[in-house]
């Protein structure tokens, strides 16, 4: 996008809001707001129902064990991780100022707390969110927001830690759905059995008011499929079939770009592991495999048990499946005799293995590359609260403007109309404007559904028959109403792409 243009457009605003009323003086504040935002990083939430995996999966892709997890650390506050250059820790209440704390207290703040302390209670009571800075490469493009859960009931436990809290299940709802709300992308989590209350919770997600931006800005993922084994040999495989599933209810295409299997665990476990665990993972490799998989199927016996015939001690053993689970440590043990030597190469395997690599891709290619005019756009609708004076709606048409201006908008207005099933277009059709918007990839090569090795005279030459076929269906009049602005839209994507790609080529000419 234009950045200048984007400048100009809010210096233009700013000087609409002209006078010292306190009608213009607020809305002036609001826009300096609103425009500020536009230089942070995207924020992605992660949403679903209690213990379906969010805390898990936030600690796979920071790559640090920061998030509680498991039953008996369930968090009723949010957690916002963002990049710092220095780890740190900052308490937001709902009633007063933040207050700053060691990192090595977030535990001790996130979670429910065992012990009745009256001062704890008080302190938890009020607070709104968690800021967590971490020096990690994962955030350098978003920050990273893990919500309580979309929960209307809890288990006995749980709801006697709410009442120790003063809190309900709708605060704790109402927490996360507001949490979640302000945030530029969501990740709507689901535990891999699918329960009817995990598929209700599509429904719960519209009602909540979370699906509006629908697939351009959420996709799922189907957490804890390490669980299907040893049941099933891939776990990873019998995750797709479940997502696939799922994927294919109307409710679930209507909400989801794309709904991702994630042996979470697995995933976040490999960032941790050290150097001994390496050391004992190799010990028990060497082992032959049906030797080793027989009491690991039997988890408990396997982490629990003195095995003298196993070469691991008992609290090892119990320490390496706490981290992976069963099916990570025989995962891990298959990737070292098939010549994983060192820690980073076994992590690095891992993460392929688990889904989180993929995973972490689809973030980069599907959010992290829209991020900007998703950031605008979100700022475009907070600016139009700027109501019921005409210098307020001047100022505003000054921003929104961008909307017709920058051809990023075009696009991302067709995606939700092809997402909200608006577009009358066939299966070819339909397949060229996600690819040209980048829906498959965004290279060139991606989104002109041309090799990756394609050269710039290849890629200009489809981008330039892509342009002209689009041009004729629009000459023709074969769509109308959404569905021929569309054809305008992706007909100029291919217009957009073929001048950066001829740029390309004369900067290597001249170099």
């Amino acid at each position: 996008m234009n950045r200048a243009r984007i400048a100009a457009a809010f210096d233009r605003a700013a000087s609409a809001l002209a006078g010292d009323d306190a009608t213009v003086v607020a809305a002036r504040g609001f826009l300096a707001e609103v425009r500020a935002q536009l230089g942070r990083r995207q924020r992605i939430a992660l949403a679903g129902r209690i213990s379906s995996g969010k805390s898990t999966l936030a600690n796979a892709l920071l790559g640090a064990d920061l998030a509680p997890t498991g039953a008996l650390e369930l968090t009723f506050n949010v957690s916002r991780f963002r990049y710092g250059e220095t780890p740190a820790l900052t308490v937001h209440f709902t009633d007063g100022p933040p207050q700053h704390h060691e990192l090595d207290e977030l535990r001790r703040l996130a979670v429910r707390a065992a012990a009745r302390d009256d001062e704890l209670r008080a302190l938890l009571g009020r607070v709104d969110h968690l800021e967590v800075g971490l020096p990690d490469r994962g955030l350098a493009d978003f920050d990273l927001i893990d919500t309580p859960g979309l929960d209307s009931e809890y288990r006995a436990d749980s709801a006697n830690a709410l009442r120790w809290l003063g809190r309900s299940a709708a605060d704790v709802t109402g927490l996360s759905v507001r949490h979640a709300s302000r945030a530029d992308a969501l990740i709507l989590v689901f535990d891999r059995g699918l329960a009817r209350t995990d598929a209700d919770l599509l429904v719960d997600f519209t009602r909540a008011g979370l699906g509006e931006s629908g697939p351009v800005t959420t996709v799922g993922v189907l957490t804890k499929v390490e669980q299907y084994w040893p049941e099933h040999d891939d776990p990873l495989a019998q995750g797709r079939r479940v997502a696939g599933t799922l994927m294919g209810t109307a409710e679930a295409g209507r909400l989801l770009f794309d709904l991702r299997p994630l042996a979470s665990l697995v995933g976040a476990g490999a960032a941790l592991l050290r150097t001994v665990d390496l050391e004992d993972l190799a010990a028990l490799a060497r082992l032959p495999a049906p030797r080793l998989l027989a009491p690991l199927r039997l988890g408990p016996v396997f982490a629990g048990r003195e095995l003298p015939e196993l070469p691991v001690p008992r609290e090892r053993r119990a320490a390496l499946h706490a981290r992976l689970g069963g099916y990570g440590i025989a995962l891990a043990c298959e990737l070292i005799r098939a010549g994983c030597t060192t820690l980073d190469e076994l992590r690095a395997a891992l993460g392929e293995r688990s889904g989180l690599a993929s995973f972490r891709q689809l973030l980069r290619e599907h959010f992290a590359s829209r991020s900007e005019v998703i950031v605008l756009d979100r700022a475009i609708r907070e600016l139009r609260r700027l109501t019921g004076d005409p210098r307020l709606e001047r100022a505003v048409a000054e921003v929104a403007a961008l909307e017709f201006q920058e051809h990023a908008f075009g696009e991302l207005a067709t995606l939700r109309d092809h997402y909200a099933g608006r577009l009358a277009f066939g299966e070819t059709e339909t397949e060229d404007l996600l690819r040209i918007t980048g829906e498959r990839g965004r290279t060139p090569a991606a989104r002109l559904g041309l090799p990756v090795h394609a050269d710039a005279a290849q890629l200009a030459e489809r981008a330039r028959a892509r342009s002209e076929h689009w041009a004729l269906l629009d000459a023709y009049g074969v769509h109308t109403g959404r569905s021929r602005v569309a054809v305008r839209r992706v007909r100029r994507a291919y217009d957009v792409l073929l001048h950066e790609i001829s740029g390309r080529q004369a900067a290597g000419q001249r170099r």
